[in-house]
């Protein structure tokens, strides 16, 4: 069976979110996940799936799940849906 994610690649809003965040956040996060901290806005996006809503940046090796958005305002238009095999 085919997982069905949801995702948002809309720079403004997650620019929005960025700003949200703040840059302190997002290092911390990115300590704890043993990750070099992310500098390019085009390369970030939102997943969503059944359980949670992820900050994603898609590094050389990979994509990577930089930090849950349990406690951030999410956008409500852009979102496509995406099956992942």
């Amino acid at each position: 069976m085919k997982n069905i994610v949801y995702r948002n690649h809309d720079r403004y809003a997650i620019k929005h979110l960025l700003m949200e965040i703040g840059a302190h956040q997002l290092n911390k996060e990115c300590q704890l996940m043993k990750l070099p901290f992310p500098k390019r806005l085009s390369l970030f996006y939102i997943e969503s799936s059944d359980d949670c809503v992820y900050l994603v940046y898609k590094y050389y090796e990979g994509s990577r799940k930089v930090m849950k958005l349990d406690r951030y305002e999410l956008p409500e238009v852009g979102w496509e849906r995406v099956s992942l095999e």
